[in-house]
């Protein structure tokens, strides 16, 4: 018999929160304890076992040792880090890539975040980190001003944020409002300084969304390694008197999916869901969901105090790699990787050799392109884009090709495997970088182009439809390390 089970509540969208209670208080996820949460929740115990296979952290102890190996770490020492810490598990990303190489022991981050001058931050979005009354306004006013700010979700996909709560406000109720913690894109931080750091900005934004989508009820799903930025935004909730429950994660990127996020926060599997509907027609528990990114919430305060059209355009670029100050970083939405590296990030360490604007699945470019706008229109024409601003500076000592394999090992790592291309594509991507790495191209470059299509044309998700791009950008700015592939038949 598992202690403490008696206590825990039988709803099925509580079986991920069950689970991370046995983790924490018992001991990692076993199949007899799996067992024994199934028969107390009245689930299948197939179906509970299925959802811990799922998540990588359920069956590992509280205190276990996670090293960083993903592609910022790997530059900057990871692998050796992993090294010297027999036992430690390897991961691909543990959202701190400020501190390259990082690693956790529990929940204790290592090296500490101090938030010193050599780590940022620079984050103000607008006012002071304290409880204010929220602002209020009638529903199509707020629509208004959202449109005129030109305000877009910063989570990575860009959709304008009016139409999606215009959306949600014309779906009948009872709605409901979440909030996309799950920052998992490898070089993406902000959204945890937001947390750690303006919690109360965050809160703010969303009693204006849960007013405006007149939402009893509404959550924050958390990404589990950020164990900080829990304690202090729910010292913000709790100091609001807010309805608002947190879900902690379990290790799984494409959970920031926000249909995967629904799966996962409603006892499932984290696996995207085909759409239509989307989620703000029929989202969690079939109900109008009104889901947005932390720091897109977090602007939208200042926006109705100032006005849509008068409010700065600004934006959170996290700043990680070959930089002397890598940190969270407030600019403007059209700064360039050069402006970002120099005068916020005090400076490359090393001569550059190839940046990734905006994450894993946003490009990547040469230096050549240091000097344009880090906007959509900006980056078109190099084949990137801003994606969750995730800025990665790999210095010139870094191989181009390990960068992309690196990248390509992240995706298939994290692929949900519910979609053949993207389940058999990022494995067999990674399988040719390897190969190409040591001078044996595994496919000829026709047969590499007809797998980026179906990846790209065949995949649920964005994982699988996103992991060709930096692939494509490096053949494209590096052509010289692909030739090997185009001399093959």
């Amino acid at each position: 018999m598992t202690p403490g089970l008696d206590e825990l509540p039988r709803e099925r969208t509580r079986l991920l929160d069950n689970l991370g209670w046995v983790r924490r208080n018992v001991g990692p996820v076993t199949p007899e304890r799996s067992d024994a949460l199934a028969d107390h929740m009245n689930i299948r115990r197939g179906e509970v076992a299925e959802v811990v296979s799922f998540y990588s952290y359920l069956g590992q102890p509280v205190d276990v040792v996670r090293v960083c190996t993903g592609p910022v770490c790997d530059c900057l020492g990871g692998r050796a880090l992993l090294e010297r810490h027999p036992g430690a598990v390897e991961v691909p990303c543990i959202g701190h890539c400020d501190l390259a190489p990082a690693m956790l022991r529990g929940d204790e981050v290592v090296p500490a975040v101090t938030y010193s001058t050599n780590h940022g931050p620079s984050i103000d979005l607008l006012g002071p980190d304290e409880p204010r009354e929220p602002p209020s306004l009638e529903p199509d006013r707020i629509v208004a001003e959202l449109e005129a700010s030109g305000l877009v979700g910063y989570g990575g996909a860009g959709f304008a944020t009016w139409r999606k709560w215009e959306a949600v406000r014309k779906a009948p109720g009872p709605r409901v409002v979440i909030v996309n913690a799950d920052e998992g894109e490898p070089g993406t931080i902000k959204d945890r300084y937001v947390m750690e750091l303006r919690p109360h900005l965050l809160v703010e934004g969303i009693e204006v969304a849960m007013a405006f989508a007149e939402a009893e009820e509404a959550y924050v799903y958390l990404r589990e390694e950020y164990a900080t930025a829990r304690e202090r935004l729910g010292a913000a909730l709790a100091a609001r008197g807010l309805p608002v429950t947190i879900v902690t994660g379990a290790g799984s990127y494409v959970c920031g999916e926000e249909t995967a996020m629904l799966e996962s926060m409603e006892g499932r599997r984290g696996m995207p869901r085909l759409r239509p509907p989307f989620p703000a027609e029929a989202g969690y528990l079939g109900r109008p969901t009104l889901i947005n990114n932390v720091e897109t919430l977090a602007h939208i305060p200042a926006i109705l105090r100032l006005g849509g059209a008068a409010c700065p355009r600004t934006r959170l670029w996290s700043v990680s790699g070959a930089v002397a100050r890598p940190g969270c970083y407030e600019a403007s939405v059209d700064v360039t990787a050069r402006q970002l590296i120099d005068d916020y990030a005090g400076g490359a360490t090393e001569e550059i050799g190839a940046v990734v604007p905006g994450g894993a699945a946003s490009g990547i470019i040469p230096p050549a392109a240091l000097d344009a706008p880090l906007t959509r229109e900006g980056l078109a024409p190099w084949g990137a884009g801003p994606g969750s601003a995730g800025v990665q500076v790999f210095p010139a000592s870094y191989p181009v090709l390990r960068l992309v394999r690196e990248t390509m090992r992240f995706f298939a790592e994290e692929s949900c495997q519910k979609c053949t291309p993207c389940r058999i594509g990022t494995r067999a991507l990674e399988h040719v970088l390897h190969e190409l790495e040591h001078d044996r191209p595994a496919m000829p470059g026709w047969q590499l182009e007809e797998w980026l299509v179906a990846m790209e044309k065949g995949s649920i998700c964005g994982l699988g439809q996103g992991a060709p791009v930096p692939l494509r950008g490096a053949m494209r700015h590096w052509p010289e390390l692909f030739a090997p592939l185009l001399q093959t038949r």
